[in-house]
């Protein structure tokens, strides 16, 4: 662990690659589930910020930085693993604004990973109310009941927008059905989450070229449903939302 590495202008890749696994080893999954739930009724989006993270933790290696063969060490080459730079600098205010008011990934670097890892660590937990698990409840009931060919980015974006007592924006949406794509709770068969598989989400895939949703869930189609296995891995401590993966 780095002593005042909020005091550093730059830090290398390996620097924030074991600052990383040093805040997800200190976390907790039902404090993670406990404050995304209890995030629905407040709006604190910070409580819902760290669920994506943890969830990408699942699978991503612990690794050095490393080139593609014949590439050579320039600052500008990115990791072959995670395509992030070799040096890195510790400007955290575009950050720190999506962990408060976005409640989501809107991009994927190491230093948003560490950022929303050590930030979520020093919340408290939380309980979740019955207005909480009804307005999730609400939100699954939507996918679940979406035709077959719909996708997220309309019809159940809006209908989600439209649930009594949940204050949201289309960005805090899409940042919520995408935090459920890397929990592998909305995931194709040919598009997985990443609670069993790394996917360098950098240089994912996306649906078209002008899609601007993250992976998997730019795939999902109402006849994909929920992934029951994921959800219970998740959400398998409350028994309010048991219906969800019996």
């Amino acid at each position: 662990m780095i002593k005042n590495l909020e005091t550093k202008k730059y830090l290398t890749h390996d620097e924030l690659i074991n600052e990383i696994f040093f805040k997800y080893k200190e976390s907790d999954k039902k404090k993670y589930t406990s404050l995304f739930l209890s995030s629905f009724s407040t709006n604190k989006l910070n409580f819902r910020s760290g669920l994506p993270v943890f969830a990408i933790m699942q699978t991503f290696p612990k690794h050095s930085f490393k080139l593609r063969e014949g590439q050579t060490l320039d600052g500008i080459t990115p990791c072959e693993v995670c395509s992030n730079f070799n040096n890195i600098e510790y400007d955290t205010d575009l950050i720190e604004e999506c962990f408060l008011e976005v409640g989501g990934l809107i991009s994927h670097s190491l230093l948003i990973y560490y950022y929303y890892l050590l930030e979520t660590n020093k919340l408290e937990v939380t309980q979740p109310t019955e207005s909480d698990f009804r307005i999730f409840s609400e939100i699954l009931t939507i996918l679940l009941e979406a035709n077959e060919k719909d996708t997220v980015k309309k019809t159940i974006q809006s209908k989600i927008g439209k649930i009594k007592g949940f204050k949201s924006d289309a960005e805090q949406r899409q940042a919520l059905l995408e935090t459920l794509g890397y929990c592998s709770i909305l995931e194709t068969q040919e598009h997985k989450g990443l609670l069993n598989n790394y996917l360098n989400l950098a240089i994912a895939p996306t649906k078209t070229h002008s899609s601007d949703w993250k992976y998997p869930v730019d795939f999902w189609l109402g006849k994909d449903g929920i992934n029951k296995e994921a959800f219970k891995f998740w959400f398998g401590e409350y028994s309010q939302l048991d219906k969800f993966w019996k």
